[in-house]
């Protein structure tokens, strides 16, 4: 299949494709870059989250401009895709973090970073209402956007591939989160967060896979 596509399409046209899928996709993870300028800077979160959003609204109109009407049917349909596998993955990852700690009786609770992220994004003094609203539904732009960045990038690779993103992630979170949140419990912290990865990947693999045949 490859090389019949070769024999009609100039080989610098397939490189330039995936260059500008690279771009797209990582365009997708503009609120986990935030998060990470955030955390590294101490600058508000609410602050890289505008910056990062600018920069992706910025850069995405001219990547889409540049590309063919081929690549970008083909781009929009992995990035529905991943958008619709994200909120499927999103909830998989909480509910697993949730039964995992429920049936382990642990006494990490993960749910706590809701109200972290809210208050990081509308401030300590902010009802707590709001502040919970404004943490989860940061929690689920994160899901969703990381499940947007792999389809974009692997499309329907399957459920090995959705694990091995999701790990890298996990790779992500264990390097920042413990220093930054101070947390102690680690022996409990590194199972609910990496076995919810799993959980994430393997649903973000199956479904995105599912949704694009």
């Amino acid at each position: 299949m490859i090389d019949s596509i070769r024999e009609t399409v100039p080989l610098g046209v397939l490189h330039a494709a995936s260059g500008q899928r690279r771009v797209l996709g990582a365009v997708c993870t503009a609120s986990g870059a935030a998060l990470v300028a955030y955390v590294l800077t101490g600058i508000s979160l609410s602050l890289t989250l505008l910056a990062a959003l600018v920069g992706a609204a910025a850069v995405a109109p001219r990547v889409w401009r540049r590309m063919s009407t081929a690549q970008r049917s083909l781009t929009a349909r992995r990035t529905r895709a991943g958008l619709l596998a994200g909120l499927a993955a999103t909830a998989a990852y909480d509910l697993f973090r949730l039964a995992l700690v429920l049936v382990a009786g642990f006494r990490f609770w993960p749910f706590d970073i809701f109200e972290i992220f809210g208050k990081a994004l509308v401030g300590e003094g902010a009802p707590r209402s709001i502040v919970i609203v404004a943490g989860v539904s940061y929690h689920v732009l994160n899901g969703v956007g990381f499940a947007a960045a792999f389809a974009v990038w692997f499309g329907d690779r399957g459920v090995a591939a959705g694990i091995l993103w999701a790990l890298v992630l996990e790779a992500f979170m264990v390097a920042i989160y413990p220093g930054w949140l101070s947390i102690k419990a680690l022996d409990e912290f590194l199972p609910v967060s990496a076995f919810g990865h799993v959980a994430y990947g393997a649903t973000l693999g199956w479904t995105t896979k599912r949704l694009l045949q």
